[in-house]
């Protein structure tokens, strides 16, 4: 295998992956002498009180302040909740991240706020994909402020329209409460910030703009996958639109985007897409795997089962769009069937990079990528993972990762494709050249005559004439009965090269025949000028050609011509013409020019 079809990079990186989600699942799920990711979040005695004494530059994440109440049940609600505020606990989770959880969660947080601090705050639940988000404000004991957010609610209905759940608060000088309420048929992950109104304003320009970078990425590799499948015909460029399709359309979902900008109005969309999409990513994968692997040449079977799967991602999607299955049913089952493209597919493309497949090397490097992705998600969503932004991003890194590797797979396979085109051309030109060329001079033959003769026939003008000179050799028969027919061969072939000397590279020279020749010149000014062309031709042939050392042999030629466009435009009809000529001249003694008439 060369170097150029097998990226020395790729071994490195799949064995320094395949360590880091091995220390990975051992630091998550624990090993004796290994302490746990929640082991290692234990709670503290008591939560922080915040103080926020100054407005500039604000933007405070406020973890190390909350106290969580678990309402499984969803029994309580606000009046309820204070009163058993003194039951609720520091959070033993990951920062920010509990996980998927199916009851109600209550969050108590205090905060002070100093003399230079007054005035306009926001509550940022940093986290999309929340269903109901609920606040209340409380100062001195009395409430200030109500706030309803959540993905359930319109963007009119919620109370500033934003990628993410933002409360606008009032804060005077004091001690203020704030009690939220957060259900999700998802996993419950609730980063929260308090930041002033600049703060985020310029927090949002960064990230609304990395958004729009990364969906710029997505929308090229796209409008690429169409123009390619629309121009090659072939389906893998279709699966790679849809995988990428269906990935961008999750991470504007997920990233919020989608509920600020496209379908604000129709809540219900935010819960349904993003398993949809999970489900018709892998649909995509399923098949673009199938394809670019071209796993039915080696294992018909296991491209039977990827297309099975793919099936089966596809049925489970229209199930979760029509309602029969849930949010969580639709997730549930993306988790099962999201690694199944690879696993299935996996040794067969380590072998086929073995043996010098390139495509096979990229697709092995774009699944090492998104599997660290996926892994990163699936500990994220199971709440073994702090929600920190490099985490909450980490799968939306590793699908563009992943889709960028594919867009050099497909490149990998469009080279291949333009190889097999080239080389299907290039067995076409061999072949047209042999069906139209005599096997034994290289002068063309009756059907090549036929081909060629068109561009002549078209270039006739005042003052540019065509000549058609038809030559059958005199004197040919006795050097086949006296020195053989090589050396018969012999003779034709120099002939050939006799004629073709005498003309340009842009008339013709053609066999036709046994000894009969064809010689087509353009742009010639007028009749006397293609009689001394064929004078030209016969005083070419007359000289002695050897044909083997010392036995020199001679022939001669009787040539008809026939002129365009004053006999004619068909080539069928000037070679009968030319051969009207030739007898002629055949029968007025030989070895002359005779012009049609």
């Amino acid at each position: 295998m060369t170097a150029a079809l097998r990226p020395p990079w790729l071994p490195p990186l799949l064995r320094t992956i395949l360590l880091l989600g091995l220390l990975g699942v051992l630091g998550v799920f624990g090993v004796p002498g290994l302490p746990s990711a929640r082991a290692a979040l234990a709670p503290t005695s008591a939560p922080e009180l915040l103080r926020l004494d100054s407005r500039a530059g604000a933007a405070l994440e406020v973890w190390s302040g909350l106290k969580v109440l678990r309402d499984d049940g969803h029994a309580l609600d606000f009046s309820a909740a204070r009163v058993l505020r003194d039951r609720a606990e520091r959070p033993a989770v990951p920062l920010a991240n509990f996980g998927e959880h199916a009851g109600t969660l209550w969050l108590f947080l205090e905060v002070e706020i100093g003399p230079q601090a007054a005035g306009e705050w926001l509550l940022d639940v940093a986290y999309p994909a929340l269903d109901e988000v609920d606040l209340q404000v409380l100062r001195d004991g009395r409430e200030v402020a109500m706030l309803r957010n959540g993905d359930r609610l319109t963007g009119r209905e919620r109370p500033l329209l934003a990628r993410t759940h933002l409360m606008p608060l009032r804060l005077e000088r004091g001690r203020h409460e704030l009690i939220l309420r957060v259900r999700s048929s998802g996993s419950l992950i609730v980063p929260l910030w308090l930041m002033t109104p600049e703060m985020h304003r310029l927090h949002e320009e960064r990230a609304q703009l990395v958004q729009g970078l990364a969906t710029g990425v997505m929308l090229s590799l796209l409008l690429y996958s169409l123009a390619q499948w629309y121009s090659l015909r072939d389906r893998m460029f279709a699966y790679y639109g849809l995988s990428v399709l269906s990935l961008g359309l999750f991470q504007i979902a997920f990233q919020g985007v989608g509920m600020q900008h496209l379908w604000s109005e129709y809540p219900t969309l935010a819960e349904k897409i993003p398993p949809v999409c999970v489900l018709l990513g892998i649909t995509g994968t399923f098949l673009f795997i199938n394809r670019a692997l071209a796993i039915a040449e080696l294992s018909p079977r296991l491209s039977w089962a990827m297309k099975i799967g793919a099936l089966l991602c596809a049925g489970a999607a229209l199930l979760v769009l029509l309602g029969l299955l849930s949010y969580r049913d639709g997730q549930r089952i993306a988790k099962v069937l999201g690694q199944l493209p690879t696993l299935l597919a996996l040794p067969l493309a380590w072998r086929r990079w073995r043996q010098g497949d390139a495509a096979a090397g990229y697709i092995l490097a774009g699944w090492t990528v998104y599997t660290a992705g996926v892994l990163v998600l699936a500990l994220l969503i199971s709440g073994r993972l702090p929600a920190t932004p490099l985490v909450l991003h980490g799968f939306q890194i590793a699908s563009l990762a992943e889709m960028v590797m594919w867009l050099v797979v497909t490149g990998v396979r469009v080279a291949a494709l333009r190889r097999a085109a080239e080389r299907v051309r290039h067995d076409g030109e061999r072949l047209r050249l042999l069906a139209e060329t005599d096997a034994l001079t290289g002068a063309l033959n009756r059907r090549g005559l036929h081909q060629a003769a068109g561009p002549l026939l078209e270039r006739v003008r005042p003052g540019q004439m065509t000549a058609l000179f038809l030559l059958d050799l005199d004197g040919f028969k006795p050097v086949n009965d006296r020195f053989g027919h090589q050396a018969g061969d012999q003779v034709l072939v120099e002939v050939v090269r006799r004629l073709q000397a005498q003309v340009r590279q842009t008339d013709l020279v053609a066999r036709i025949g046994g000894d009969e020749f064809v010689v087509m010149a353009a742009g010639l000014p007028d009749e006397p000028a293609a009689l001394r062309l064929g004078q030209a031709l016969l005083d070419a042939i007359a000289p002695d050609i050897e044909v083997e050392p010392g036995q020199p042999c001679r022939v001669g030629a009787t040539i008809g011509l026939a002129m365009v466009p004053d006999d004619g435009r068909d080539i069928a009809v000037l070679l009968e013409r030319a051969d009207q000529a030739m007898y002629a001249g055949k029968q007025a003694g030989k070895r002359q020019v005779r012009r049609f008439t």
